[in-house]
């Protein structure tokens, strides 16, 4: 099992607009003139194995599989740590993987033997892609200042970068989408999708600005869900059509210079996706979120439109919708300002569940989908909330990510001073780690 990683800065800020992405800033380039330089950008690509070859199908990429006298499955957890990759399997010892520091984000594959990796030697300037092995040799710049900067004319932006990277599940190949720098701020994205196989070193132009977007990978690695501000879409893992239906909404309105995305939900047999779109004004009396799904290969339908907040409540990186996109979860405001009711119901919007009144964020569903997490009062605080409306203290921290149905990991502590942990539902939390650094970034394999 893996869950999309994202640095705690997001956690820490879930009151804001994080995870968004916002329409271009001015002087930024322009859609139609990158897109036509798309053809001269691949063939300017430093890799030495770029060609017009076809792409490899997901069976002929996918990792071996376990055997039926596979042994238990082994927790490994690649996370930031002064400044450099560190990687702790199984019982350990945790080794560091990289000395030259400045990483800030990190990425494992499933079978955890492969980490991406960004390196940022200069606060503000450009990002190194790079990728390192599970036992600290093969470091490799993937893409550096000046491929992200040949990718497309710069306009008046000031470099081009990284936004999005993971790896695509049960492979080595690595999928990322960029972003425009700007003096001012601003994030001008340019919904575009890269591939980049961590082990030939090849690296493909799947989607031309524009035609890309966000994107989560099907659990089995075979399809893509693509986020635009106006557009959630199903594709092959290659960036081909699939021959899904598109759902297709207003802008979110966010009063800043960040642009609304979507945020789908994958179903855990692959079978398709559900998202919560929220009204187009967010501050308008009486907000909705309609609740959209999408099947592989099928046409997308409504199933509700619920009265409540799917937007402020919504903004970090874990989505609304259940794994089994039964349920969702929402806010309903009270007469209180600034005190929220927390309430799940069904996706066509019956059968609704209060579960609890005051300043609450949202931290995910478990993947039960019976089970959630959340903060109440103190965003340290999360607490333990099933559908029936029960909930019960889980832990004291920030940044859980379930790597089983009664399992998870989470960050305990404070700025410079935080431990990695491991918890669960029936047994004590322990410690793993005490990583420097003032924001941690972590990710995990489970197999």
């Amino acid at each position: 099992m893996r869950i999309q990683t994202g640095a705690i800065l997001a956690v820490v800020l879930m009151g804001g607009v994080a995870g968004a992405g916002c329409s271009a800033a001015p002087g930024a380039f322009s859609p139609d003139a990158a897109a036509s330089a798309v053809a001269a950008t691949v063939a300017a690509m430093d890799s030495p194995t770029e060609t017009a070859a076809p792409l490899p199908t997901a069976e002929e990429h996918a990792l071996p599989t376990a055997g039926p006298t596979a042994a238990a499955p082994e927790l490994t957890v690649a996370y930031t740590d002064g400044g450099n990759v560190a990687l702790l399997a199984g019982a350990g010892p945790a080794v560091t993987l990289t000395f030259s520091g400045s990483v800030e984000q990190v990425r494992l594959s499933d079978d955890g033997q492969k980490v991406a990796y960004t390196r940022r030697p200069v606060i503000d300037q450009p990002v190194e892609l790079r990728v390192v092995n599970r036992d600290g040799t093969g470091d490799t710049l993937l893409m550096g200042p000046a491929d992200f900067d040949a990718l497309y004319p710069l306009g008046g932006a000031v470099h081009h970068d990284v936004f999005l990277f993971d790896f695509l599940p049960n492979s080595h190949v690595l999928l990322l989408n960029t972003r425009s720098i700007f003096e001012g701020p601003g994030l001008a994205k340019h919904d575009d999708l890269i591939r980049i196989d961590t082990d030939s070193l090849a690296r493909t132009m799947l989607l031309a600005p524009g035609t890309g977007g966000d994107f989560t990978a099907s659990p089995d690695g075979r399809y893509l869900a693509l986020t635009r501000p106006d557009t959630v879409e199903i594709r092959l893992a290659d960036g081909s059509p699939s021959g899904s239906g598109v759902i297709s909404y207003s802008p979110v309105i966010t009063y800043s210079e960040y642009a609304y995305y979507a945020q789908p939900a994958w179903s855990a047999d692959s079978a398709g996706v559900a998202v919560a779109i929220p009204s187009p004004d967010p501050f308008a009396p009486a907000p909705t979120g309609s609740i959209w799904r999408l099947p592989t290969g099928g046409s997308a339908a409504l199933a509700g439109t619920i009265s409540g907040q799917f937007f402020f409540f919504g903004t970090g990186t874990k989505p609304l919708l259940a794994p089994d996109l039964a349920r969702a979860a929402f806010t309903r405001s009270t007469t209180t300002p600034n005190v929220l009711s927390l309430i799940i119901a069904a996706a066509d919007g019956t059968g609704e569940v209060l579960v609890g009144t005051g300043s609450v964020a949202w931290a995910g569903w478990a993947p039960d989908a019976d089970h959630f997490a959340f903060s109440l009062g103190d965003p340290l605080s999360l607490q333990l909330g099933d559908v029936s409306g029960a909930i019960s203290p889980l832990l004291t921290g920030i940044d859980v990510r379930w790597f089983s149905p009664t399992e998870f990991l989470y960050l305990s502590g404070s700025m410079g001073a935080w431990t990695l942990q491991r918890g669960g539902l029936s047994a004590p939390s322990t410690p793993l780690a005490s990583p420097g650094g003032d924001f941690i970034d972590y990710a995990f394999a489970y197999r």
